[in-house]
């Protein structure tokens, strides 16, 4: 037997350096202890004494003692585990906090000068740590059977995914948002390389209407492309080959997606490029396979990534037989034109709900925090630190799920009181039914797929009719200048008779050419009929137009606002952005101005608009409207262009997805009641189960059940709240689980619980063995069971230790 001490280290001298840090639970007081120089020795009266037992990795020796080493075989320095809990937990907490900072304020506190090789050390003293918490979570789920990499996909959201027997069937049934180390760090969270490539090639370099096609082929389809080419400006949706990145960085960010309560589903790494769709594909692809049919997803550009979807060889059946349901985000959906938002905007499509899609905006807004830290970091550690901030999120989303349908339960009672009255009362009084407003979307969206491009002649007798107004403006000014001519006196005079009897007689020749040509054609005047018509149509352009200028100009503002308020937008950038919405505020009024001159010339006359009206970003659906009321008459006889009827559509729908949310929202509730009352019961069996087998499991697996239980004590009381509210509509107590949702039927009985080789060889130990030795199997790695003791708390840890 091999004996280390542990010698304490002074304030003076430079001893490698151990770190402790420790919270007693009796009082507040915090002591940090450090230690340092780990000889062998047989006796020592100034430290302490570890004992190594034969064939025993000294790794194993020191976490007996609740310590680290920072190195496999000979260690010499060693960092107490409560310390890389500590600084485990700070980190989860907030990102940004790095092991540099850490170390330093370690100093700090020790009066000890900081050198660069304490980081070192923590850094790999932190990745055997967080690779013994990955192997006991790993343990821990093969005695729950849930190894399977995709069973954090399938049961991720109870909300979403713990389906009861006899509920209400929900269409779409989960709501989706959708942004040298040769170590691979193993994530459930990410979609791998080869997985996301194989859709490299599933999008064209073009993704635009065919130009080579007969004016005759055309079809219905390529008219409401043309109708959404609007779409195709967002940066996310340009073409693929467009969407590069330097060649300096290899991940150039994360493509991910979230379900509607904010639970992460997976993370594509961006490789060398920007926002590619086979990123989107790929997390499509995997979404269908773990949740089958009738998926709702929201995406800046819903609306053309279902084009892309639909047009896939790999995903275009598989999306169509599972009846994939694509749709713009409620608020950046209102940059999209009319026809976009009456097809693709989750106000008006049914089984939404409230719900706006914005998700990955506060996904990103949280884990930006990360970039800073990782931004140099190898692969490894890369993965390493997402993986960790997702974990922390999940978590925490876990804990604000019952606070999120309360408050969504609240929100859609509000809407509904706040409307019901009021639609009913207008309606009646405007003699309207509500089928009617179902109806003036069809209508809207009809009128909006059938508009054709102008006729060529409307086109050239516009052009003609401005070339006439352009002659006779210049006219005027030769008249004008010729006048001023004339009346002007000249000391001599220049004598240009014979250039003018030339030029005379080219122009008689002209004019003779000119009049043989156009013999059966008579001039325009401006009091001819169709002169008069075509300058009506000119203004009409002059007006769509000048909507166009401002409806630009609102859209980029309200995402510049958008951005501007976007956590961890640096100062610089938030200074360019704050510079750029004053200039685009001037432009805007400049624009609104020139609207409103031309406002009154319109047949019959354009409403005039305010700063206030255009700033609401609910106007931006009105622009379509303004712009084809005007230039097609008969769209003014429709009772949905009347601005007060839209008004009450408005109010409405919101009302109708306010009772969709409430549906939803029941069956979420009973399912997350469910769950916690199912969960609990399978934990504590499966506790019991372990208590003899391997008490060291079963104590990793009561305390997640501790911790679990902890948060869904307060889920219980807001759950009882929302049931004990009047207007409360859906089942209350627990139901019964379906065979496909939770654990699957055979996961829970103990005869099916997976374990590997090495938990089996543990298992086999003589009973009377010294709890303190532990066994080890294998010649590459060793699996190791340790009991540290610390404030009366048991703290199991399996290290894999190579012996290279």
């Amino acid at each position: 037997m091999t004996t280390w001490v542990l010698r304490p280290l002074k304030t003076t001298g430079t001893m490698n350096l151990i770190m402790r840090y420790r919270m007693k639970e009796a009082n507040t007081a915090m002591r940090l202890l450090v230690y340092c120089n780990l000889q062998p020795s047989q006796k020592c009266e100034a430290g302490v004494l570890i004992h190594q037992h034969p064939e025993e990795p000294a790794n194993v020796a020191l976490l007996r003692l609740g310590l680290l080493g920072c190195s496999p075989v000979e260690p010499s320095v060693a960092i107490e585990v409560h310390t890389l809990e500590l600084y485990h937990r700070l980190r989860r907490r907030h990102a940004q906090l790095s092991i540099q900072a850490f170390t330093r304020a370690l100093c700090d506190i020790h009066k000890v000068n900081y050198r660069t090789c304490f980081r070192e050390q923590f850094s790999i003293a932190f990745d055997a740590y967080l690779s013994i918490l990955q192997h006991i979570r790993s343990q821990v789920d093969d005695a729950l059977g849930r190894s399977d990499m995709d069973w954090r996909l399938k049961h991720m959201c109870p909300c979403c995914t713990y389906e009861i027997n006899g509920e209400e069937m929900l269409k779409p049934k989960i709501l989706v948002a959708s942004l040298s180390d040769h170590r691979n760090f193993n994530s459930s969270y990410f979609i791998s390389r080869q997985e996301v490539d194989q859709f490299k090639n599933e999008v064209q370099h073009r993704q635009h209407i065919d130009r080579d096609k007969e004016p005759d082929d055309k079809t219905q389809d390529e008219d409401v492309d043309k109708m959404l080419a609007s779409c195709l400006a967002w940066k996310s949706s340009a073409p693929d080959h467009k969407k590069t990145a330097a060649d300096i960085y290899e991940t150039t960010g994360i493509f991910a997606s979230a379900c509607r309560h904010g639970f992460i589903i997976k993370v594509c790494e961006m490789v060398r490029s920007g926002e590619l769709a086979k990123y989107l594909l790929a997390i499509t692809n995997a979404m269908i396979d773990a949740y089958g049919k009738d998926i709702g997803m929201g995406y800046d550009v819903g609306c053309t990534f279902s084009g892309i979807v639909r047009n896939s060889p790999l995903l275009s059946q598989k999306a169509e037989e599972a009846r994939m349901q694509f749709c713009v985000n409620s608020f950046h959906g209102y940059a999209h034109n009319r026809l976009c938002q009456v097809q693709h905007h989750p106000l008006y499509l049914p089984g939404f709900g409230l719900e706006d899609l914005e998700t990955m905006e506060r996904v990103f807004s949280s884990s930006n925090s990360v970039s800073h830290v990782i931004r140099y970091a190898s692969r490894y550690h890369w993965a390493q630190f997402i993986d960790l901030h997702f974990q922390q999120w999940d978590e925490d989303k876990y804990g604000e799920l019952s606070k999120f349908l309360l408050n969504n339960y609240m929100q859609a009672i509000g809407i509904i009181k706040k409307y019901r009255n009021e639609v009913s009362s207008l309606a009646s009084s405007l003699n309207i039914r509500e089928d009617d407003f179902e109806r003036w979307i069809e209508e809207e969206k009809h009128f909006l797929m059938d508009l054709k491009d102008e006729p060529v002649e409307h086109v050239l007798a516009c052009s003609y009719v401005q070339a006439l107004m352009d002659l006779q403006s210049a006219d005027q000014k030769w008249q004008k200048i010729s006048d001023s001519f004339r009346t002007t006196s000249h000391a001599h005079t220049i004598n240009y008779e014979q250039n003018v009897r030339q030029t005379s007689q080219l122009e008689a020749q002209r004019r003779a050419a000119l009049d043989g040509l156009m013999i059966h054609i008579q001039r325009w005047t401006p009091q001819h009929p169709e002169y008069l018509s075509v300058l009506e149509r000119i203004k009409s352009h002059d007006f769509r137009r000048a909507l166009d200028k401002l409806q630009q100009l609102v859209v980029q503002r309200l995402l510049e606002l958008a951005k501007a308020n976007l956590s961890g937008t640096g100062y610089k950038l938030r200074v360019h952005i704050s510079k750029a919405i004053k200039a685009r505020s001037k432009a805007i009024r400049n624009a609104l101005d020139k609207y409103n001159k031309l406002a009154p010339s319109m047949q019959p006359p354009a409403p005039q608009l305010t700063w206030n009206d255009i700033v609401n970003y609910g106007f931006l659906s009105e622009f379509e409207l303004l712009k084809h009321s005007h230039s097609q008459q008969d769209v003014l006889h429709k009772p949905w262009t009347v601005p007060g009827n839209r008004e009450i559509a408005m109010m409405y729908f919101k009302m109708k997805r306010s009772h969709e949310e409430l549906t939803c929202l029941n069956v979420e509730i009973h399912r997350l009641r469910t769950f916690i009352c199912d969960e609990d019961i399978f934990l504590q069996d499966q506790v019991a189960f372990l208590h003899d087998a391997d008490p060291l499991l079963a104590h990793e697996v009561e305390e997640l059940r501790v911790c679990r239980a902890r948060v869904d004590a307060i889920h219980i009381i807001r759950l009882d709240t929302i049931e004990a509210l009047p207007e409360f509509s859906g089942v209350r107590g627990t139901g019964t689980m379906t065979s496909d949702a939770g654990l699957d039927e055979d996961d829970g009985s103990p005869e099916d619980i997976a374990t590997d080789d090495a938990f089996n060889d543990d298992m086999n130990a003589p009973a009377s063995a010294n709890p303190e030795t532990l066994p080890l199997s294998g010649r590459d790695f060793q699996t190791v069971r340790v009991r540290a003791f610390e404030s009366e708390r048991l703290i199991n840890l399996y290290l894999w230790l190579s012996l290279k």
